[in-house]
């Protein structure tokens, strides 16, 4: 067994139907939206401090930055949280692995497989694995909150008392090009990733399709995954050459034969596309389906902006007035990616311009700068008419994808860019101390070059005759803030700059 896994431990089950099955008494118990305890652990709010507010501007928008993870826990997100718990359950309730017929059913399985056909691995139970869909516009996390629910699972655990793994969870993007094959393959090589096994050497991605989800297939049941996650779904669904055929054989082969759960997760175009698989397979939305759409004006934006609202970083912070409040949702259209990145790139701008303020104005100057290749989309999104949304759907998703690659792209840049300007302030003050002092110009340079210089990387040459003490003196003054001359002085060393 592979040391880097998670070894189970087990909590006897209570119920009748888990008990005795190390797949189920390895897992947390389920987790219910209305513990207290979840309540304060799921969401991922940023460090914040009023006194942050009297940092320099740079400091601050670097601040700004930490919104990029922010998350918040809303009325929506419980049942997702339950169902996946729900669907992890059921899903192996009927799959124990210590017992012996179960066992036998995978050889069997194994049998069939190589012989071309496939066969149920359990003759009991439900016919099919339990599975959820959801569906939603682009950026009102529908990842992030699956993503979140999974966190709170250990992905894989080495069963050591049994001599198998087992991984809990696995969660995958549907390529760009919606390639079937591309997915099955990603399947194998998260398992060898996430296990340290070598699949991907065994299993020939040049074989037909039908074929190659056996295998993969195969594979998921060997290592009893609890759920397969496929993100990005519409990518699938609209691929050219990908028939109604071969997706039914994925959804089935997984669900029915082997029996593990799926989740799907998509645009409200891939629910277009899957009504006709849901009606055919009949294997996809046992635990239902949820369309998660934008937030409305009311209730649930009010609470969302106004917890937002705390995180400013901004010397004239101020409650959100309705003026800004209406503002901030016209130019988002209540969708929560959008609505966090205008509100950073608000404070940005507020912060350069020296305003300090955020002005329903402002907020109107930010958007349309920024989001002006999303004006068709929120143009769409404002009508109401859904024709017109699903034309814009692959728009909305790829620039708010690009906006916060724009904003994580523009805190790096100030990173760099607070880290150059530090420097510099370092290297005028620590030359300006040593040339004052009556040190020659002709060693000032050079030994300021090495004080400074990040360690491991080499500085210019100093003069031979520059002892290493006074080089470390320097450096101890500088990590202290302390004048460097008074720092020499006082280490008996400032003779030794003068002596070079």
């Amino acid at each position: 067994m592979y040391s880097h896994l998670i070894p189970a431990d087990y909590l006897p089950a209570t119920r009748p139907e888990a008990a005795g099955n190390p797949l189920l008494e390895a897992l947390p118990p389920l987790m219910s939206a209305d513990d207290t305890n979840l309540l304060l652990s799921f969401g991922r709010r940023p460090t914040y401090s009023d006194d942050e507010r009297m940092l320099s501007a740079s400091e601050r928008m670097l601040c700004v930055g930490r919104l990029n993870d922010y998350l918040l826990m809303m009325t929506s997100h419980g049942e997702i949280i339950e169902q996946i718990g729900l669907i992890l359950d059921s899903g192996y309730v009927h799959r124990n692995p210590a017992l012996p017929e179960f066992q036998k059913s995978l050889v069997g399985f194994y049998r069939q497989r190589l012989q071309g056909r496939i066969t149920p691995i359990e003759s009991s139970g439900p016919s099919t694995a339990p599975s959820f869909a959801l569906f939603g516009v682009s950026g009102m996390g529908k990842s992030t909150v699956v993503e979140r629910t999974l966190s709170f699972y250990p992905r894989a655990l080495s069963h050591q008392k049994f001599g198998f793994y087992q991984i809990v969870w696995m969660k995958i993007d549907c390529p760009m090009d919606g390639s079937l094959k591309q997915l099955l393959l990603s399947i194998v090589a998260k398992v060898d990733s996430t296990l340290g096994t070598n699949h991907s050497k065994s299993v020939n991605g040049r074989v037909p399709i039908d074929k190659l989800i056996l295998d993969v297939a195969k594979i998921a049941a060997q290592h009893h995954l609890g759920v397969l996650v496929i993100d990005e779904v519409q990518h699938l669904l609209a691929a050219k050459g990908i028939g109604i055929e071969k997706l039914l054989n994925f959804f089935v082969t997984f669900t029915n034969d082997v029996k593990v759960p799926l989740i799907v997760l998509g645009t409200p175009k891939a629910q277009v596309h899957l009504e006709q698989l849901f009606r055919e397979a009949r294997r996809v939305g046992q635990y239902g389906s949820a369309l998660w759409d934008r937030m409305v004006l009311g209730r649930e934006w009010d609470y969302f902006l106004k917890v937002l609202w705390k995180y400013q970083w901004l010397q004239k912070a101020e409650d959100i007035s309705p003026e800004v409040s209406e503002a901030m949702y016209n130019q988002t259209q209540g969708i929560t990616a959008l609505v966090i990145r205008l509100f950073q790139l608000a404070q940005l701008q507020a912060i350069r311009g020296k305003s300090e303020r955020i002005t329903a104005s402002l907020i109107n100057k930010v958007a349309k700068e920024k989001f002006s290749l999303l004006r068709p989309a929120l143009d769409a999104l404002r009508s109401g008419d859904n024709d017109q949304i699903a034309r814009f759907e692959d728009l909305i998703s790829s620039s708010v994808t690009a906006l916060k690659t724009l904003t994580t792209q523009q805190q790096a840049t100030q990173s760099i860019k607070v880290a150059e300007k530090r420097v510099s302030e370092r290297r005028i003050h620590l030359t300006s101390n040593l040339l004052h002092a009556g040190a020659s110009p002709s060693i000032v340079g050079a030994l300021v070059d090495e004080v400074l210089a990040p360690a491991g990387t080499a500085a210019k040459k100093r003069p031979a005759k520059t002892p290493n003490k006074l080089v470390e003196a320097l450096r101890k003054a500088e990590a202290e803030n302390a004048d460097p001359v008074e720092a020499l002085r006082s280490a008996g060393l400032i003779d030794d700059l003068f002596g070079q």
